[in-house]
């Protein structure tokens, strides 16, 4: 098994635990810190976006209106949280597992739900110590609830993290190692009694994903972990994402392995189709400089899969802007061209890292007349 070097345990701990979309949900701001803090944007050319100056002023948005969405739900939920106001949790939570409901960009409520709970990697020891007490008290509480069992796992497997520390392994003092290995144990046990109860939450299965990576099974027990969490909630496209990830060469996958993952996920009959590769390809761009150029990702598999999703997804900006990105990375000009006409000013940072980057992408679909098309 790799050892894990000191930025992949950043990864794990900020994304992949959160990969049930595109990226770890922040309040109204989303994938902005991979974004910005990881991929250098170079194009078909070569070129890095980033040592060029923009040439026009530019309306900076920090979100669009679905984004607005998923941090006022965020922030409500949260407040619920801190003020234990646990009817209300458990209420939310029952309609969110009955409706499957999903916001504007696609992404499942029930997931963003559980991240509104979160405890910042930054918080202090005590910090800690109060979530955990917060979520033994609803456990107590309410002691056949799925939902508060699930939530105290998704803690857990965060704790364990925080224990351990971000230090190469050699570097990991034997307490922090004792602590790891506990809390993952814990979470491992809580989220086995989850799976036994009568109501059923799809967000079970990405908690357990989380912490089989942090366990490291061999590749069979990982796969079919996968494949229970299919048969549970097809159309939960999140595990393909988390699966995608774990399969990174610095993790536990060689050069291709996700890649000919994807065409398999995005293959199956009872998923969300082709829009499974695009999520994946979007989920992991930040990883490279260029994606299309630096792996075997298919950007004409992608496009199809941005096709279906701008007339599936029509009020998030979000989704445009990804499109255009990606397709400016794919030297794809034909379908870039009309994106930044729709774009006009907007720049979601979330998506392009910084103005600069925006800029230089929309130049260049403007063509060499610096004219966006007919």
């Amino acid at each position: 098994m790799q050892r894990l070097t000191n930025n992949a345990m950043c990864h794990l701990r900020n994304a992949l635990r959160r990969s049930a979309g595109i990226v770890r949900a922040l309040p109204a701001v989303v994938y902005g810190a991979w974004i910005a803090g990881c991929f250098c944007g170079c194009g078909p050319a070569g070129d890095d976006p980033e040592s060029r100056p923009g040439t026009a002023q530019t309306r900076v948005i920090r979100e669009d209106a679905v984004l607005k969405e998923i941090g006022a739900f965020r922030n409500e939920t949260r407040s619920w949280y801190n003020s234990s106001r646990f009817d209300d949790l458990e209420k939310r939570a029952a309609e969110l597992r009955a409706s499957k409901a999903i916001f504007g960009n696609g992404r499942w409520k029930i997931q963003r739900f559980y991240d509104s709970l979160e405890c910042s990697d930054e918080e202090q020891e005590s910090m800690w110590q109060l979530h955990e007490r917060i979520h033994l008290d609803w456990i107590a509480k309410k002691p056949a609830s799925i939902t508060a069992r699930v939530a105290y796992a998704d803690f857990l497997v965060s704790y364990a993290w925080h224990a351990r520390g971000e230090d190469v392994a050699d570097k990991v003092t034997p307490e922090g190692w004792k602590l790891f290995r506990a809390r993952l144990a814990a979470a491992h046990a809580g989220i086995d009694e989850a799976r036994k109860m009568p109501e059923k939450d799809p967000y079970v299965w990405t908690v357990a994903l989380a912490i089989a990576l942090g366990e490291g099974p061999e590749r069979s027990e990982y796969d079919a972990l996968v494949e229970q969490a299919h048969a549970s909630e097809p159309m939960f496209w999140s595990y393909d994402t988390a699966r995608a990830f774990s399969l990174l060469p610095r993790w536990y996958g060689k050069p291709g392995d996700w890649e000919h993952y994807a065409l398999a996920a995005s293959a199956r009959g009872d998923g969300v189709g082709v829009e499974t590769y695009t999520r994946i390809v979007m989920y992991l761009m930040g990883r490279y400089g260029n994606i299309f150029t630096e792996t075997q990702a298919s950007w004409p598999k992608t496009r199809e899969g941005f096709e279906q999703m701008l007339k599936k997804y029509p009020e998030s900006e979000e989704v445009v802007q990804f499109a255009a990105i990606l397709s400016s990375f794919a030297g794809d000009r034909e379908f870039a061209q009309p994106l930044f006409k729709r774009m006009g000013d907007t720049c979601l940072l979330n998506v392009w890292g910084s103005q600069k980057r925006f800029e230089y992408w929309r130049k260049w679909a403007a063509g060499p007349q610096g004219k966006m098309g007919p």
